[in-house]
This record gives C-alpha cells, sequence and structure tokens, in this order.
C-alpha cells in the first residue's frame, strides 16, 4: 500500500472515508465473504492539519543581507512566505556559505538540525551555489567582467560538481530517511549574473546549466517536481539579485516562494492522484480493514 503523506496535504483520511462511503464517527457492519454480518465498527478518522515546513539550505534560503543583521534568518526569506501561504510553523536552517557536503554531514551527524527534519510536514531543499560560488571567488572570478578559467580552475569545477552529484542523492534519501511522509521541495540554482555582463554570464550559465541537469536528474529519479528558481530568475536579475551581490531582492524571495509553493501543489496533486488510483485498485473491505 502507498503511504499517504501527513501535514501538509490535500489528502485527508476523511476524504478517502468520504470515498468510499463511510461517515466517520458512525458505527458500519463489514460483511465477509459469505455475507455474514459483523460486528459493526466506529470509525474516527483523523483530519490533515498544519504542519511544520523545514528549510534547508545556504545564504539563499538564510535571506541573506534581507534582514537588520544576518545573526538569524530574514522573515522576508521564501520559507516564511510558503509557511505563511500554506499556515505552517517554519524552521529555516538555512546556513550561510554552506555546500552541499555541508548539508549533507549535518544530516548525517547533527542531531539537533535531524530531529527537528524528523518533524516535518513539508522540506524544503536549495543547496549548491556555494558549491561554485567558493571556487569562482577564491579564483577572483566573480570580480572580472571577462574572466579567464585557467584548465586548473576547470578542473576543480568538474571535480566540484562530481561531487555536488554524489551529495545529492544521499542528502535526498536522508532527508527521506528522517521524515518519509513529508512533501520534499527541491529548489534548482538560479544565474545571480545579469547578462550584461556578457563574459561572466556565459561562465555562470555553463557552471549553473551543469549542477541544474545534476538536480533535474535526480528529482525525477526520486519522483519530486523541481521548484524552478533558474527560469524565474532568468533575464530578471536586475530585479530579483541584490546589486553587487549574488542574493536575492525581496522580490527574489517572493519569486523563490512562488516557484516552491507550485512545485509543492504539483507533489500534493501526485500523492492524491496516487490515492485515488490506490482506492479505485482495492474493494471497500480492504480499505476499511486497511486503514482501521
Amino acid at each position: 500500500m502507498s503511504s499517504v503523506k501527513t501535514g501538509k496535504t490535500v489528502v485527508s483520511l476523511l476524504t478517502a472515508a468520504a470515498m468510499m462511503g463511510i461517515v466517520p464517527g458512525t458505527a458500519m457492519a463489514a460483511t465477509t465473504n459469505d455475507s455474514t454480518s459483523v460486528a459493526p465498527i466506529s470509525i474516527t478518522l483523523p483530519t490533515a492539519q498544519k504542519g511544520m515546513l523545514v528549510a534547508l539550505g545556504d545564504s539563499i534560503t538564510f535571506g541573506y543581507n534581507l534582514g537588520p543583521n544576518n545573526k538569524q534568518p530574514a522573515h522576508e526569506a521564501f520559507p516564511y512566505l510558503l509557511g505563511k501561504w500554506n499556515g505552517d510553523t517554519v524552521r529555516d536552517l538555512g546556513v550561510p556559505g554552506w555546500t552541499s557536503g555541508d548539508l549533507l554531514t549535518a544530516l548525517q551527524q547533527d542531531t539537533t538540525l535531524q530531529s527537528t527534519v524528523r518533524q516535518a510536514s513539508v522540506v524544503t531543499i536549495d543547496i549548491g551555489s556555494n558549491d561554485l560560488l567558493g571556487l569562482a571567488e577564491k579564483d577572483g572570478l566573480l570580480n572580472s567582467s571577462n574572466p579567464v578559467v585557467t584548465p586548473q580552475e576547470q578542473a576543480q569545477f568538474v571535480q566540484a560538481i562530481a561531487e555536488f552529484a554524489q551529495n545529492l542523492p544521499q542528502i535526498l534519501a536522508q532527508v527521506h530517511h528522517l521524515a518519509p511522509h513529508a512533501y520534499v521541495v527541491l529548489y534548482n540554482l538560479y544565474d545571480p549574473i545579469s547578462s550584461q555582463f556578457v563574459n561572466l554570464h556565459a561562465l555562470a550559465e555553463q557552471l549553473v546549466g551543469q549542477e541544474n541537469q545534476v538536480i533535474a536528474k535526480m528529482a525525477s529519479q526520486a519522483g519530486l517536481p523541481v521548484a524552478n528558481a533558474y527560469a524565474a530568475f532568468n533575464g530578471r536579475q536586475d530585479i530579483f539579485v541584490r546589486p553587487a551581490d549574488v542574493h536575492p531582492t525581496i522580490l527574489g524571495q517572493d519569486a523563490l516562494a512562488a516557484v516552491g509553493e507550485q512545485a509543492l501543489t504539483t507533489e500534493e496533486w501526485q500523492a492524491w492522484n496516487q490515492f485515488v488510483q490506490d482506492v479505485s485498485n482495492h474493494s471497500v473491505s480492504y480499505w476499511v480493514h486497511t486503514l482501521l
């Protein structure tokens, strides 16, 4: 039997009961194959409740440079917008500077973070930018309008993307292990460089594009829709990215929340359709005995 995800969901067991003609809180006489009546069963099915959104990621998730200081996550960051729209409590665990390796290590070793993720009904994951930006900054590429990538630097980027491709499936697996019934919203990366910086933009497009291919592949294998930050920001960097910065403006955070909501809604409908299919594939008596 496919599991029905808990927390923030469009599918409640009440709905399932209504589909099968079961009225919650009333008695129902089940029958065996020979039509012999058995004792009535009192059915009280829970409704879906608002849950907790746990946001995992880096400074983008954190809302860096949006609040009065960067000592705590900014409430203008996209996780809080998503939580507000859906009535969820929000725990923003984004950490500025984190790479995919940092997030994976935390998911494997940080017991406090693990405990929080276990409570999640929705988990957002936006990671990977610093896998590239750290190298680009170290090599001085972000300060040049006409960056020249040496063979050694190119090899470093290839290695970083390969490590990201190893880390991401482990991140998804660890999140699923900790919160098996949570919806997972996986973001791809946006290119923070405006096209007016032709050469730097071209380099960023190449590197971001390669990581986004990894994200798309992993999402497909995991059956997850992708929150398409790249498409939302493409051609709109002057509006969505802070000047002389790589982090989103408030409007940029709004855009991230919007694509996250779109992905979340898609996943919920996928769960709904799967649940309806499961219901249609089994008899009423199967579901009565399974749900009770």
